[in-house]
This record gives structure tokens, sequence and C-alpha cells, in this order.
């Protein structure tokens, strides 16, 4: 699915943009089994999960508000 893809890759382009970037992989540090990343967050100060693939615009414009961005998908 190349949107899926798309969407993936301009998440983490935007939020990198922005400031955010990742930690360490969330299956690392018993945050969960099922992949994805632990993300730091300046404009709330906090870490966020990442989930490993982003494939649709739901959840993406979902990751964006855990970051305390707007959404844009």
């Amino acid at each position: 699915m190349r949107m899926g893809r798309d969407i993936d890759r301009a998440l983490r382009e935007r939020l990198g943009m922005a400031g955010c970037y990742p930690l360490r992989d969330a299956s690392s540090q018993g945050d969960g089994d099922e992949g994805g990343q632990i993300w730091f967050t300046p404009h709330l100060n906090r870490e966020f999960r990442l989930e490993a693939r982003i494939d649709d615009p739901v959840t993406a414009n979902a990751a964006l508000r855990r970051a305390g961005m707007e959404e844009a998908f």
C-alpha cells in the first residue's frame, strides 16, 4: 500500500521538523510488545508512543495529537 508508506514517512518527517525525536524502541523497555517507538515531544515536554507503521490518516492524526500538535492528515 503506497499511500500508507507515504503517510508514515510524512508523519515522521513532520514530527522531526517540529523537534520531536525517537528515544527508544517501545519493546526494549517493556513498553509493549507490539513494536513501535517511544518519542519525545518538546511541545508537551513528555514521551509518547508511535506505532511501528502508520498507514491511515486517522492513526497519523492521533499520533500528532499525542505529540501536542495539530492534525494534518
